[in-house]
């Protein structure tokens, strides 16, 4: 299992030559992106999962980032939060039906981990937090695995390779 972690600022300034390397259909879905950081959280996100080649991904973004998990023998779920802003903890558990988190931090592994378990689309058997500056990444699998690997993903590369 491995971990991918990109920022979309990578391929702002060449978004119609990275819209180039997706299938068609990702390229009329990406067109229909009204706001420019989604598109672009949506191009790189599925760049990634192109040149990744596993068997089961999960994609995931905040921000400026984007993250892909990969397995080749377990399907998963990832999820990424920024842990650092502050909110309501307390009554956001409330209505999630969860029990009131003793921190922030706890908050936000609770939050990662169930929107990580929704895309599992099951009870997970195993789960890793990874953190990465201010954010909180939740990989879950249906079968138990080391903690993964993070790699950067280099879209510069990918480009640069395309066009050689």
């Amino acid at each position: 299992m491995q971990v991918f972690i990109a920022n979309i600022d990578s391929i702002s300034k060449n978004t119609d030559d990275f819209m180039a390397l997706l299938s068609a259909d990702d390229r009329a879905r990406a067109k229909k992106f009204q706001k420019q950081t989604r598109k672009l959280q949506f191009v790189l996100g599925h760049l990634m999962v192109a040149n990744i080649g596993k068997k089961y991904t999960s994609i995931a973004h905040r921000d400026k980032l984007v993250v892909v998990a990969t397995a080749s023998n377990a399907r998963l779920g990832v999820d990424i939060e920024n842990a650092s802003v502050k909110r309501d903890f307390i009554a956001a558990a409330e209505l999630m039906g969860e029990n009131p988190p003793k921190t922030l931090f706890d908050f936000y592994k609770m939050f990662t981990k169930s929107e990580a378990t929704y895309k599992l689309g099951t009870t997970p058997a195993c789960t890793h937090f990874i953190t990465y500056g201010n954010y909180l990444i939740c990989v879950v699998a249906n079968k138990d695995f080391a903690t993964p690997r993070v790699h950067n993903f280099d879209a510069l590369s990918i480009l640069a390779a395309k066009k050689e």
